[in-house]
């Protein structure tokens, strides 16, 4: 059985659905409408704020190679199965990425997707260990694009099973998720993230990121800026550089040299340049103009006590006009 699949071309680094809280932050809050529909309380959406790391018994699994490839954790898909149930059961099937959903497919041309694919299991495999662990699809959910006239985003609820939790599964994404069974992962296809510098590895078609909610991965999708996200209303993605400058932007690297100075739960309003994102309300005191190298310029800073260690000017003579995204620190 081989395990195919990722078509076309952020996320996030330390942003990404990996263990690095500093970057999965930057959140837009006040607004009831997306409270209640992102399913979140009324402190911190669960898409916005969301969870911490995507991983399997202490194994990173923010990224899977579709051939079966190790990702840096050593962690690599070994097999797929599909749904007891599903049409594909008894045939040689393929997992894949498709516009920022997963699919199965069939030699015969049979196709699963979304809530059909409940009850289906990747089996991934962690060195030293004898047997693959099944991560389980328990839950499919379409969730609104934060972008204007953007389709709805797939979410799962991704499990595995550990006999040290209270029901015997554990959720693939950790930190603050009370409920197991949440749809909380978002699929990236065709590239993934340098956690580290916080750039884009593009062009890497059998790659697949998990993005988990909260994350600046899963938000940069939520944007409609994935690599597979139909952005200009054509069947064109954003360009690699307008994806990096989203990716600098949601994580307040302001040097573009991979350090963020932001924390989780910091307010954030922001407004890109093709006017598809657009916080509601009051937007606050500038703070930069964005582009793929980081800020432009700086004014009021997200973490006021912060030390920013390039030396960027004022925003006075910038606008949007010449970046990617203008954001905004309301209350300063």
């Amino acid at each position: 059985m081989r395990v195919r699949g990722v078509c076309g071309t952020i996320a996030g680094v330390g942003l990404l659905a990996s263990g690095c809280v500093e970057a999965l932050a930057d959140d837009e809050w006040g607004d009831e409408a997306i409270e209640a529909r992102d399913g979140g309380s009324t402190t911190c959406p669960v898409w916005r704020c969301g969870f911490n790391s995507a991983e399997v018994n202490g194994r990173a699994i923010r990224e899977l190679n579709l051939d079966g490839l190790a990702n840096a954790e050593g962690v690599r898909i070994v097999g797929f199965v599909p749904p007891a149930l599903g049409l594909l059961s008894l045939q040689e099937s393929e997992l894949g990425v498709e516009k920022g959903a997963l699919v199965a497919r069939s030699a015969q041309g049979t196709t699963l997707r979304g809530a059909q694919l409940i009850g289906a299991t990747i089996l991934v495999q962690s060195p030293g260990s004898l047997l693959p662990l099944p991560i389980t699809v328990l839950g499919h959910q379409k969730i609104d694009s934060w972008a204007e006239g953007a389709p709805q985003v797939s979410t799962y609820a991704l499990v595995y099973p550990d006999l040290n939790a209270l029901i015997g599964v554990r959720n693939v994404c950790t930190g603050d998720l009370l409920d197991v069974l949440t749809s909380a992962v978002t699929v990236i296809g065709g590239e993934t993230y340098d956690l580290a510098t916080k750039t884009i590895q593009p062009d890497k078609p059998r790659w697949l990121t998990l993005a988990c909610a909260g994350s600046a991965a899963a938000k940069l999708q939520l944007m409609n800026y994935g690599p597979q996200s139909d952005f200009d209303g054509a069947g064109h993605p954003a360009s690699l550089a307008q994806r990096q400058a989203t990716l600098r932007m949601i994580t307040a690297d302001y040097c573009g040299t991979g350090h963020s100075y932001t924390q989780n739960g910091t307010p954030l309003h922001w407004e890109n340049a093709a006017g598809t994102v657009v916080s509601a309300g009051e937007l606050g005191a500038m703070e930069a103009v964005w582009s793929a190298g980081g800020a432009l310029c700086l004014e009021a800073q997200r973490l006021a006590s912060a030390e920013v260690a390039c030396d960027l000017p004022a925003c006075d003579a910038f606008s949007l006009a010449e970046g990617e995204w203008v954001t905004y620190v309301p209350g300063a």
